[in-house]
């Protein structure tokens, strides 16, 4: 096998695009769904006795039903692209996305903060850039998820835990024991 041959089967194995997608915002959407549907209710009854305060609540209740809806449509995506050696950051719902790259060569390491469980909800994964801290979306893997994205990216992987420090320094010197 040629040099060339090598390097051609290389670049045909290489990983796909790792995209991370967050949830839906729930907060919002029920909060601007209950105003909505609050108004709407109000409006109902104002029309019912005549008044025309009900073209208010209708207008308004119509408006915090669609925000509820935008809501719910909207989402933020990481995406590491291996092939372009870059991050793609995206944010927005449907046809309208406002988008960004982050190269490789910008990024320093992948901080995975571990709960006090091995895996725990609260942990979070944060990639470490020069001007920013770019935090995944939350994941039931998160030392899986950590390790792979800094093998993707050629970097270094920190751990940090959250335990009391008593906790620590008695792991600690166990550990050397």
């Amino acid at each position: 096998m040629q040099a060339r041959e090598i390097e051609e089967s290389a670049k045909a194995s290489s990983p796909p695009d790792l995209i991370f997608s967050t949830s839906p915002n729930w907060t919002s959407v029920v909060f601007f769904a209950g105003l909505g549907l609050l108004h709407l209710f109000l409006a109902t009854l104002a029309f019912w006795q005549g008044r025309w305060e009900g073209y208010m609540s209708a207008g308004l209740g119509t408006i915090f039903v669609v925000v509820s809806i935008v809501s719910y449509r909207c989402r933020f995506e990481i995406t590491i692209q291996s092939r372009r050696r870059q991050i793609r950051l995206r944010s927005g719902f449907g046809k309208f996305w406002h988008q960004r790259f982050i190269p490789f060569t910008h990024v320093h390491g992948v901080r995975l903060t571990l709960g006090h469980l091995p895996d725990d909800p609260a942990s979070r994964i944060e990639v470490l850039c020069e001007n920013e801290d770019i935090e995944c979306p939350p994941t039931s893997i998160p030392r899986q998820e950590a390790l792979c994205l800094a093998m993707l990216m050629g970097v270094r992987l920190i751990k940090v835990y959250e335990d009391d420090g008593a906790e620590r320094s008695d792991r600690i010197e166990s550990l050397n024991h």
